[in-house]
């Protein structure tokens, strides 16, 4: 009878090891390029003058924005139209784009 020789046992668990690994790094670049399709941000445009916004969002309010405190202002607001930071915008966006309004 031949006897065949042995191989050593470490062998099939590195490949083993191997393979797990690689299929762990292609889920997370799967779970990663998925995170990255989902909900896109939402585009916040905005405008130099209040006329141009307006234009752009007939139907929605126009804000003062102020990029710097994230919040956004309504017209009649003492801080409407003031800071050198700001541009005017839709309500609806700045809304959507995470910036908070202040009351009158």
């Amino acid at each position: 009878m031949i006897e065949m020789p042995m191989i050593s046992s470490s062998l099939p668990r590195a490949m083993t090891s191997c393979a797990t690994w690689a299929r762990v790094f292609v889920l997370a670049a799967l779970a990663l390029s998925c995170a990255a399709c989902g909900d896109a941000p939402t585009v916040l445009t905005a405008f130099r003058t209040e006329e141009q916004a307006q234009t752009h969002c007939p139907k929605d309010i126009v804000v003062w924005l102020d990029p710097q405190s994230g919040l956004y202002y309504l017209k009649g607001h003492g801080s409407y139209g003031r800071s050198n930071a700001g541009r005017y915008a839709c309500r609806t966006e700045a809304d959507a784009a995470g910036m908070h309004g202040m009351p009158n």
